[in-house]
């Protein structure tokens, strides 16, 4: 007994590697004309990355992090000045 999917298989193969083979082709024609295309889409898209990445970079490190103290003195400031809005 043959089951389903070696039925399905038999019924579509050839069909299958038929658009193989059409697909390998058309790859091999076009593969002189699009591989440098794409060579330089992806060399382009890395660029743009790394120079957002820098970029990023620069921002996040604009402000150094506060201290304990700094962060102590902040937070009593805006509790200070919630307490003066509710008055």
């Amino acid at each position: 007994m043959n089951s389903l999917s070696s039925a399905l298989y038999d019924s579509f193969k050839d069909r299958r590697y038929g658009v193989l083979f059409l697909l390998s082709l058309v790859a091999l024609v076009l593969s002189p004309i699009l591989l440098p295309v794409l060579a330089l889409y992806v060399l382009s898209w890395s660029w743009s990355a790394f120079r957002v990445a820098r970029a990023n970079r620069r921002i996040k490190l604009r402000y150094s992090p506060l201290s304990r103290d700094e962060l102590r003195v902040a937070r009593s400031k805006l509790v200070k000045d919630q307490n003066i809005k509710r008055t």
